[in-house]
């Protein structure tokens, strides 16, 4: 882990403080500015970034700061996706130490209200199987000074303890999320198997009951009983349909899309039609695809539960960097998404973690239509 490199005791000493300050069951978020700032302090630096390489191993699919205020990062604009210096750290795969950032070759200068930085050290963070997650970016010391060889030193020892840190609170989300499934497929069988069954078996003994000599208003009140029953039957259904876990396994994306919409049309009887050229998933990044996937059956559970549709178009297809999902239903509609449930508010921060957004047209009798994109290359 590059201790060998670092001389200096009292640095040795607030190393490994440093390692134990990350040691922590946060959540990724929360982890990842935990190791932004305690390398930042490491060194003394005045502003600290931490850049997550997205799949296609060449730009940032994440990137997250120390030292910059609110209003400064507001007013700096969209996050940098590593073109640059950034770049350039991202090519070398290991550390880049620079004295004078405009100077460099690789600079591309800065956007607009970003404040002035000088001195730049890049570092990768590197996970236990050898595998760089992303880099550290710091610059300026407090001191003035420019970054020293025994800075570089630390901070790469600093990163792959970091990039430790970080697969251990993947594989603790990982254990977590599996755990979750596995509940979540129980609960959706004793629905089915338990709940569902003996509705059925209540709704025949009132059928049965039907078939005898009864009075006109006990037979009124059968039949209304048998509705609502019928209702009952079809929203545990739906709501299996939105516990239910799907399992990516080795299926294309397009299998998986169909698999769904299979669930739709024979659960919940509606017909779904879907457009998307089969090469396509081959631009779709892996976790993209997850999301898009759990993105499409909650669009999909708020069409059968609100809309009244009988037919509903999905159209899947990339402009640029981002998947562009849409889903257009022939239902009811309503008039604005303002006050819109959970199930649309987690769209749309679905969609903004993945650098996307969520879009709702809808007009009364004439329906919806949802289009929710995401960066396709995470």
């Amino acid at each position: 882990m590059a201790f060998h490199r670092i001389q200096d005791p009292d640095r040795l000493h607030a190393l490994i403080d440093a390692i134990l300050l990350i040691e922590t069951d946060a959540n990724l978020s929360t982890l990842l500015s935990r190791i932004v700032e305690t390398a930042t302090k490491l060194v003394g630096a005045r502003y600290g970034a931490l850049g997550v390489l997205a799949s296609d191993r060449e730009t940032l699919s994440r990137f997250v700061t120390f030292g910059l205020n609110h209003d400064q990062e507001t007013a700096i604009g969209d996050r940098p996706h590593g073109k640059g210096v950034l770049g350039e750290t991202i090519r070398l795969a290991h550390a880049l130490r620079i004295d004078d950032l405009s100077s460099h070759s690789s600079s591309v200068g800065f956007p607009a209200n970003h404040p002035k930085m000088e001195r730049f050290l890049g570092v990768p963070v590197i996970t236990g199987n050898g595998r760089i997650y992303g880099n550290l970016y710091l610059t300026d010391p407090v001191s003035g000074d420019e970054f020293s060889e025994s800075d570089q030193h630390l901070v790469e020892a600093f990163g792959r303890a970091a990039g430790i840190v970080i697969d251990q609170a993947l594989l603790r989300s990982h254990m977590r999320e599996l755990t979750l499934t596995e509940e979540r497929e129980r609960l959706a069988r004793d629905l089915h198997d338990t709940v569902v069954q003996r509705l059925f078996g209540v709704g025949l003994a009132l059928q049965m009951t039907l078939s005898g000599t009864i009075e006109d208003s006990v037979r009124e009140r059968i039949n209304k009983s048998l509705d609502e029953l019928d209702e009952t039957i079809r929203e545990i259904r739906t709501t299996i349909f939105e516990i239910d876990q799907e399992h990516p396994g080795s299926e294309s994306m397009r299998a998986r899309i169909m698999v769904l919409i299979d669930e739709v049309r024979t659960r919940l009887g509606v017909d779904v039609q879907l457009k998307m050229e089969p090469e396509l998933e081959f631009e779709i990044g892996p976790h993209c695809a997850q999301h898009a996937l759990q993105a499409l059956r909650e669009i999909l559970s708020n069409i059968v539960r609100h809309s009244e549709a009988s037919v509903v178009h999905v159209k899947v297809d990339v402009r640029d960097k981002l998947l562009v999902l849409s889903v257009a239903d022939n239902g009811v509609g309503f008039v604005s998404a303002t006050g819109a449930g959970r199930g649309l508010r987690n769209l749309d921060s679905r969609a903004r973690e993945l650098g996307g957004e969520c879009e709702i047209i809808s007009e009364i009798g004439r329906g919806t239509l949802v289009r929710w994109t995401a960066n396709r290359l995470d």
